[in-house]
C-alpha cells in the first residue's frame, strides 16, 4: 500500500543523504592532506646546523659540601638554512663531558631563528654533589677548563608552518671553554 512505502522512502532519502555528506566530507579531506603534503614538499624543511658557541662553567663550592654544585651554561648557535623561519620550541638533550654522560636535559624558550639566519639558545645544566662524587675526573677537566670535550646530543623541535618538527642535535666542542 502508498502508506507503507512512504517510510521507507524517506529512511532511503536518509541513508542518501548521509552517505553524500560522508563522500563529501572524505573528498575535502583528501584535498587538505594532499595540499599539506604539498605545502611541505614545496618548503622543503630541513634540520639546521648546530655549534656550541660559548661553555662557561661556575664552580659553587659549599658547606655542607654536599651543597656544591657545577652549573655549566651552552650558547648553542642555530644555523637556519630554510626559506622560512622556525621557533625553536624545545630542545632534550644529553650532556656528555669527555665521552661520559653526565645529565639528561630539557630547554624550552621559544626562540625565533629567522628564514636563511640563525638565532642563539642557552642551554643551562647543573651537576649536583652526587653527579660530581661519580665523575671527579671528568670535573677535574671542567674546572681546569682546558681539557674538557663537551657533547650535546638530542632532539630540537620546531614548531614551523607545516606543523611541528623534530630534528637530531648532535653537537661538540673540544679544547678550551670560555671564561
Amino acid at each position: 500500500s502508498p502508506l507503507h512505502e512512504r517510510p521507507a522512502m524517506k529512511r532511503t532519502l536518509a541513508y542518501g543523504t548521509l552517505l553524500t555528506g560522508l563522500c563529501l566530507a572524505a573528498a575535502l579531506l583528501m584535498v587538505l592532506l594532499t595540499g599539506c603534503s604539498t605545502v611541505a614538499g614545496a618548503l622543503n624543511i630541513v634540520n639546521p646546523s648546530y655549534s656550541i658557541r660559548d661553555v662557561r662553567p661556575r664552580v659553587d663550592i659549599a658547606l655542607p659540601l654536599s651543597a656544591s654544585s657545577i652549573d655549566i651554561d651552552f650558547i648553542l648557535a642555530v644555523d637556519n638554512p630554510n626559506r622560512v623561519g622556525l621557533k625553536l620550541d624545545q630542545i632534550d638533550f644529553n650532556l656528555f663531558i669527555n665521552d661520559t654522560r653526565v645529565l639528561d636535559g630539557i630547554s624550552r624558550q621559544g626562540v625565533n631563528i629567522p628564514a636563511n639566519g640563525s638565532g642563539d639558545v642557552r642551554l643551562s645544566t647543573r651537576l649536583g654533589y652526587q653527579q660530581l662524587r661519580s665523575l671527579f675526573t671528568e670535573i677535574a677537566d671542567v674546572i681546569q677548563g682546558d681539557r674538557a670535550r663537551y657533547e650535546i646530543r638530542g632532539n630540537a623541535w620546531y614548531d614551523t608552518p607545516v606543523g611541528r618538527l623534530k630534528f637530531p642535535v648532535n653537537v661538540f666542542s673540544t679544547g678550551r671553554s670560555n671564561r
